[in-house]
């Protein structure tokens, strides 16, 4: 008598129902350490507040704008926040509906890396598919309510549709090159960024083999693609700042130039680290071996997405080279660290070896893989986001609070991580990081000229960390600066940052302040 099981086949809906499953899972973990299933939700990430500030505005104004009134271009991610916009203008939980799109980017993601290699068996797009699930990057990056996974998973779709259409196969049909080009729209939506993987794809275009005839006419309907999204781009962010590309471009480059003056090699090692902090460590000879493999057998059509990997992080290392927040901004490359490292571990193990010592060294190399993913998610990953949101909570949250419950509806505030004030108290804002205070960024790594900037300004408060940077150190010492509120003042605060705690201050342009008010601040400060 024959049983169920002996019938069973594997097919690629159930590969795909178990990626998929995993994703949820995978989310659900990060969600439940963060205390989301009881209740307490949040954000790890004070930007993210940012971007559902312009999706309500979005929803319930029509307008592009922090600020109800006053246009801005703090919005990284224009389609990110298109995505967010509904759950406001539907009257639906907004953080519920971030977790449901941050979970489908996860989803597709790992479907899309599953499938970017065609293979005979089921085996390799199930090990990958699992991988990417399971990285803890990845999945934080889901549940961070950023658009860095949309970013990631249109990227990862993007060179499956080049590997199933290249220009060279297609005989550069133009209307191949139309789509590669609307491709490309999406990518700069996404994250401006994009343009590169564009850049990169379409010089591969024109020399992979073909007539130049052809090649011509490819290229002009990518331009003509491309510019459906460019243009109407640059023209928004050119009619509300002045500027072609959004603010935050130019701000966070200003603020962090002095990172600038670290060699360029160490800034470069650092963002090559950032992708393999987890299992994906244990990749690296996979990965090696499969680039090599690659250019060795001039299969130059692969070598695409490991040219954009490359060049991605190389121009983080010279214009924005931070690490914080896990590498946020090198986390896009990760899904293709997983994809060639897994199918290069695959290609080069071999359990069935005749030979003991390879055949060992095989199986632990493989077991030590498929146990380290799911460890390092319930290990590294999970208490990684919810210490990242307990900080979001307690510092930025909580500021925003009391400054809804203790200021005028029509204040003027002025702070540098402005997300979930913006949304929590929506008042004037003076944006000191620049995002949507433009003005303010030829100032703003200049504690003297930030003061006068802020003197100058209608601003009547001051939100910010204390020990933000040198300049925030030297600013916040001024009698200028009166603080009349401190995060360590909560009962269940706990610091988590040499930053903080953060303070809010009110601005005293006379140049003086109340003692026992701020001494009793200072002390709660721990300074």
């Amino acid at each position: 008598m024959t049983t169920p099981l002996r019938h069973f086949r594997f097919t690629p809906l159930h590969r795909d129902l178990l990626i998929a499953g995993t994703c949820v899972i995978s989310q659900g973990i990060y969600l439940a350490a963060s205390g989301a299933a009881k209740g307490q939700t949040g954000f790890p990430l004070d930007d993210a507040w940012i971007y559902q500030t312009y999706a309500r505005n979005l929803a319930q104004t029509g307008q592009w704008a922090f600020v109800p009134g006053v246009p801005s271009t703090g919005s990284t991610s224009i389609l990110w926040t298109l995505l967010l916009a509904p759950g406001h203008a539907l009257s639906m939980d907004a953080f519920w509906w971030t977790q449901l799109l941050g979970l489908v980017m996860l989803i597709l993601t790992a479907l899309g890396s599953a499938r970017l290699f065609v293979t005979p068996n089921l085996r390799q797009p199930l090990a990958i598919g699992l991988a990417v699930a399971l990285e803890w990057h990845l999945v934080w990056a889901a549940a961070s309510g950023m658009e860095t996974l949309l970013f990631t998973g249109l990227i990862v779709w993007f060179w499956l549709w080049l590997r199933r259409h290249d220009p060279a196969a297609m005989n550069h049909s133009w209307r191949q090159g139309l789509v590669f080009g609307v491709w490309g729209g999406l990518l700069m939506l996404a994250r401006p960024e994009g343009v590169v993987a564009l850049g990169i794809a379409g010089l591969y275009g024109v020399i992979s083999p073909g007539q130049w005839g052809r090649k011509l006419i490819w290229g002009m309907a990518a331009g003509i693609g491309f510019s459906i999204f460019l243009i109407p781009f640059f023209g928004l962010n050119y009619a509300i700042a002045g500027q072609i590309w959004p603010n935050t471009f130019y701000a966070k480059q200003m603020e962090y130039q002095a990172l600038w003056q670290i060699p360029y090699w160490r800034r470069l090692l650092d963002q090559l680290f950032l992708p393999v902090v987890g299992a994906q460590i244990l990749l690296l000879p996979g990965f090696v071996s499969e680039v090599l493999g690659i250019f060795r057998e001039h299969k130059y059509s692969d070598s695409v997405p490991i040219i954009w990997t490359l060049v991605h992080l190389g121009l983080y290392a010279a214009r924005l080279p931070v690490v914080y927040q896990h590498g946020r901004y090198a986390i896009p490359v990760i899904s293709i660290l997983v994809i060639f490292g897994i199918r290069g571990m695959l290609q080069l193990a071999r359990p069935r070896s005749q030979r003991i010592s390879i055949r060992l060294a095989s199986l632990t190399w493989l077991t030590s893989t498929l146990v380290l993913f799911p460890v390092a998610l319930i290990i590294l990953g999970a208490p990684a986001y919810r210490r990242d949101v307990a900080f979001i909570q307690d510092e930025m949250v909580s500021a925003a609070q009391w400054v809804a419950e203790n200021t005028d509806t029509h204040s003027m505030i002025a702070a540098h991580d402005i997300g979930a004030l913006g949304y929590i108290a929506p008042r004037q804002i003076l944006d000191l990081a620049g995002l949507i205070s433009p003005d303010v960024i030829p100032s703003m790594t200049d504690a003297n000229q930030l003061t006068v900037f802020i003197l100058q300004s209608d601003a009547e408060y001051l939100v910010a960390f204390p020990r933000w940077s040198d300049s925030y150190a030297i600013m916040l010492a001024s009698p200028h600066f009166c603080a009349v509120w401190v995060a360590s003042e909560r009962e269940s605060y706990i610091a988590r940052s040499d930053l903080g705690p953060m303070t809010v201050y009110r601005i005293s342009r006379e140049g003086g302040c109340p003692v026992t008010r701020q001494a009793s601040v200072v002390r709660n400060r721990g300074d």
